[in-house]
């Protein structure tokens, strides 16, 4: 099966398809004007990662980030995933300033959520990490970036045995950060974790769920008796 960090995916040309647009009343203003969807949901503090991640959608998830610190530092974010995976680095990135911010995340995983994407989804706050009945998580290790041409089509890489040590070493550095991450996330031990990670494997949501990637799984009628306890946000609940 071809990861799902192929370079491939992330630049290969795709048809261009339009961004839903909604209205929506600035402050000030008296009429209201259409914006796109994704922005809309950002003024709730919600992000909808539905790509796989690369290093131009991680610089936007990031400075959004960023931006709703600037707005309220203190309401939590909500970030629904539906992820086939991305690259390592791009990730790190992502996680790196999720754990800088002084609010709360919510993570969702909404379908499939494979590589790097799962393990944004467990980087959530713990409490507040979910999944739908038929999501999926697919874990994996990191690997070395293949090359691709501008077409999407591999290209041979010539490196010396030094630079070849090199970038194995880097990525053994990757799988480092990761299992830390992951036995941070679920309570399981590295050692655990090296054993699972020696193959690509899969969980459903009721797997995850023991497995300590999420909180709770979100049901129906889930949603309104999350909102009396106070386990979901306002608007970021799914039910």
């Amino acid at each position: 099966q071809a990861r799902s960090c192929r370079a491939s995916r992330l630049s290969a040309p795709v048809a261009m398809r339009s961004t839903p647009k909604v209205p929506y009343k600035f402050p000030g203003m008296d009429e209201a004007t259409w914006i796109s969807i994704y922005s809309r949901m950002y003024r709730e503090r919600i992000l909808l990662l539905s790509q796989d991640i690369d290093d131009d959608f991680a610089n936007q998830m990031i400075a959004t980030l960023l931006y709703l610190e600037s707005e309220d530092s203190k309401s939590p974010a909500a970030m629904y995933f539906n992820v086939g995976g991305g690259v390592m680095k791009a990730g790190l990135a992502v996680h790196d300033t999720m754990r800088m911010m002084p609010y709360e995340f919510q993570t969702v995983n909404m379908g499939m959520c494979a590589q790097v994407a799962a393990f944004l989804v467990a980087a959530g706050t713990k409490g507040k990490r979910f999944a739908l009945p038929n999501a999926r998580f697919r874990m994996e290790n990191p690997t070395i970036e293949p090359m691709y041409d501008n077409e999407g089509k591999p290209r041979t890489r010539i490196m010396q045995a030094t630079e070849m040590r090199l970038e194995v070493a880097e990525v053994l550095r990757d799988k480092r950060r990761v299992l830390e991450g992951f036995s941070s996330a679920t309570g399981r031990s590295a050692e655990q974790l090296e054993q699972d990670f020696k193959r690509d494997f899969y969980l459903d949501a009721n797997e995850a769920l023991q497995y300590g990637l999420v909180d709770r799984l979100l049901l129906p009628g889930a949603k309104r008796e999350g909102a009396e306890k106070g386990e979901i946000s306002p608007g970021v609940g799914i039910g």
